[in-house]
């Protein structure tokens, strides 16, 4: 994505303004050549299985780029872990999911990073007021 600065206004950068009647870009992983990521694929499986999740294009990106794969029972843990981190009330939680770690905005029931086990060593997690192992 490029960002342009809005020269009137140089607080202000942004993606560019979609002209009218253009259509706005598309996201990651749903080209229209045929192609679409592990990524989007995880998405619609989460919407399809029931899972009330999102993620976001940051861990996206990490799932993709690790070639970490989430089965439909994985992406229903997640949600029943965060189901019992927002119980507790918690905001930001760290699910420990098999041998992988996502760090999860719970209210939005957002997953925000995906980090997978062989790149957990000496990581430190901060800003979480949760841990759920799933």
């Amino acid at each position: 994505m490029t960002f342009e600065i809005d020269h009137l206004r140089p607080d202000r950068v942004g993606p560019p303004p979609i002209p009218p009647g253009a259509s706005p870009p598309q996201p990651a992983g749903s080209g229209d050549d045929g192609r679409t990521s592990f990524a989007g694929h995880l998405q619609r499986e989460c919407e399809n299985v029931g899972c009330r999740m999102q993620f976001s294009m940051h861990a996206r990106a990490r799932v993709d780029r690790r070639d970490i794969s989430l089965q439909p029972e994985q992406l229903a843990r997640i949600d029943r872990a965060v189901d019992s981190a927002s119980e507790k009330g918690a905001s930001k939680a760290l699910v420990m999911l098999d041998d992988l770690a996502l760090i999860v905005g719970v209210k939005r029931r957002t997953v925000i990073t995906v980090v997978d086990g062989q790149s957990l060593k000496d990581n430190v997690f901060t800003s979480i007021d949760a841990a759920v192992i799933a």
